[in-house]
C-alpha cells in the first residue's frame, strides 16, 4: 500500500477513530498532519504527539464544525499551516448525550436534531468542498458514516445521526461525480458496532451485551469491530491502490450487515 500525499487534516481527531487514522496516516507515510479539535486542547496534543511519534509532523486546528463558517475557516487554517490538504477525513461526533433521543420522545428536541446534521452533514458539505479546492494533483476525502442507521429504523435513539449520516452518503455521492475528472475519490467509511467511538460513551452493560451479541455469531467474524480495522480501511482508501474507487460506502463491520434478523446463526447448525 502506497500512500503518495503528503498532507492531511482529519476533523475530530483528538481522540477515538479520528486519533486512529491520524496516527495511521502518519505510519503510512503522509508527511504532515492536521490534529482538529473543539474543546478538547490536551487530548489533540496527545494525538499529535503520537502522530509526530509515527514520523509525522503536525499542527493543531481549532474550531466548532457545527458552524458553518468556523467549519469553512479551519480548513482554510490547517491548509495554510500544513501547505495544502490533500486527504480530508471527517471524524466528528458530538458527545452521546448531545444528539441521543429515541424517535417518538415528546422530549426530542428540535436543537439535538439540528446539532446532528451541523455536524454531520452540513459539515461535511463545507469542510469537504473547502478541502478540495487545495486537492491540485488528486485528493482524497472521507466521511465516517453510519451506513446502516440510514437504511433502518431499529436503532430508535439514532433518529437524528441516521437521517444526518444518511444525507452524508448522500452527498459523498455527489461529490465524486463533480470531483472525479480532478482525480479526487469520495467515500464514506461505516464502523458497525466497535470498541471505540460513541460505543464507549454507552453504559458498560451495554457495551458487554454488544460485544457478546457479536461473539454469539450475530457479526459472522464472530467479534466487535477495533478502531484499527476502521483505520486501516480509511488508509487504504488514500493509497493509490484505490485511485479508482470511489462514490462509496464501505461497511467495515465484519459481516454484521449481511446478517437476516430473522434467521440469526445461534439458531442454525453450525458449520
Amino acid at each position: 500500500m502506497q500512500i503518495k500525499f503528503e498532507t492531511a487534516l482529519i476533523t475530530g481527531s483528538s481522540r477515538g477513530l479520528g486519533r486512529q487514522i491520524a496516527v495511521k496516516l502518519a505510519m503510512e507515510g503522509v508527511k504532515k498532519i492536521g490534529v482538529h479539535y473543539r474543546t478538547g486542547r490536551s487530548d489533540a496534543e496527545t494525538t499529535l504527539s503520537l502522530v509526530e511519534a509515527a514520523g509525522a509532523s503536525g499542527t493543531l486546528v481549532q474550531g466548532d464544525v457545527a458552524d458553518a463558517v468556523a467549519a469553512e475557516n479551519l480548513v482554510n487554517e490547517a491548509a495554510r499551516a500544513l501547505g495544502g490538504c490533500d486527504i480530508f477525513v471527517q471524524s466528528v461526533v458530538p458527545p452521546l448525550g448531545e444528539i441521543y433521543e429515541h424517535a417518538m420522545s415528546t422530549e426530542l428536541p428540535l436543537d439535538k436534531w439540528q446539532l446532528a446534521f451541523d455536524t454531520q452533514a452540513r459539515a461535511f458539505f463545507v469542510c469537504a468542498r473547502t478541502a478540495a479546492t487545495f486537492m491540485r494533483g488528486g485528493g482524497r476525502i472521507i466521511g465516517l458514516s453510519y451506513t446502516q442507521g440510514g437504511r433502518t429504523g431499529g436503532w430508535q435513539p439514532w433518529v437524528g445521526m441516521g437521517s444526518a449520516k444518511a444525507a452524508m452518503d448522500s452527498i459523498a455521492r455527489y461529490f465524486a461525480v463533480a470531483l472525479a475528472r480532478h482525480g479526487v475519490t469520495v467515500n464514506t467509511v461505516s464502523p458497525g458496532m466497535s470498541d471505540a467511538g460513541l460505543m464507549l460513551q454507552t453504559p458498560r452493560e451495554v457495551q458487554v451485551a454488544l460485544k457478546e451479541w457479536a461473539e454469539s455469531g450475530w457479526t459472522p467474524m464472530r467479534r466487535r469491530g477495533t478502531s484499527e480495522d476502521v483505520a486501516d480501511v480509511c488508509a487504504l482508501l488514500c493509497s493509490d491502490d484505490a485511485r479508482f474507487l470511489t462514490g462509496h460506502a464501505l461497511l467495515v463491520d465484519g459481516g454484521s450487515s449481511l446478517m437476516n434478523p430473522d434467521f440469526p446463526l445461534a439458531l442454525q447448525i453450525p458449520a
